[in-house]
């Protein structure tokens, strides 16, 4: 069956809607693949869509370093394979950029609060969570200001803009699917 690019990027965003980080509950983890001087890390995180758009948030680190030097990125995002039913899963090629609370302030602000971020780092600095996780370097006993603003200037937003995303559409016992997706030049 040939689909249109309409439909093709209407089930893509059925699925990233299903799949994806809401305030209200938790979505399916993808794996955020980067490259540096072709060593390639693959890392799990949680992840919300605007639109095709995706976007992370995520503490300092490899994945960081890798994007600064290799804004070339690979996402996939699936669930557990359950034969008895349909199945299905992304693979997105694209370009990732880096938001930070520092040099995009206005912007950073606009995407974690958006996603409800903002409301879950402020919960966890309530709850004394951060206190208890010694890699958060937030200064414990410090005020509740103090410590959003180490985690703010600490946690980097991830923008993936996608330019070739392949929709697997597994039927039980039937034949892959495979949709493309692909950004205009």
């Amino acid at each position: 069956m040939v689909r249109t690019k309409e439909e093709i990027e209407k089930g893509i965003l059925r699925f990233l809607a299903e799949s994806s980080t809401k305030k209200t509950r938790p979505g399916t983890p993808c794996t955020l693949a980067t490259s540096r001087d072709n060593i390639p890390r693959a890392t799990p995180m949680s992840f919300y869509n605007d639109g095709l758009t995706l976007w992370m948030s995520g503490d300092p680190g490899g994945k960081m370093e890798n994007i600064r030097a290799n804004p070339d990125v690979s996402v996939a995002i699936y669930s557990l394979h359950d034969r008895s039913k349909e199945n299905r899963s992304i693979m997105l090629k694209g370009k990732a950029s880096l938001v930070t609370y520092g040099e995009q302030g206005e912007l950073y602000m606009e995407i974690i609060t958006k996603f409800g971020i903002l409301d879950s780092l402020k919960q966890a600095i309530r709850s004394g969570l951060i206190d208890q996780q010694p890699l958060m370097e937030a200064a414990p006993g410090g005020d509740f200001e103090t410590k959003l603003d180490k985690m703010l200037h600490r946690q980097t937003v991830i923008k993936v803009e996608p330019e070739i995303i392949s929709l697997l559409i597994m039927p039980p016992g039937g034949i892959v699917e495979r949709l493309v997706w692909e950004k205009e030049s």
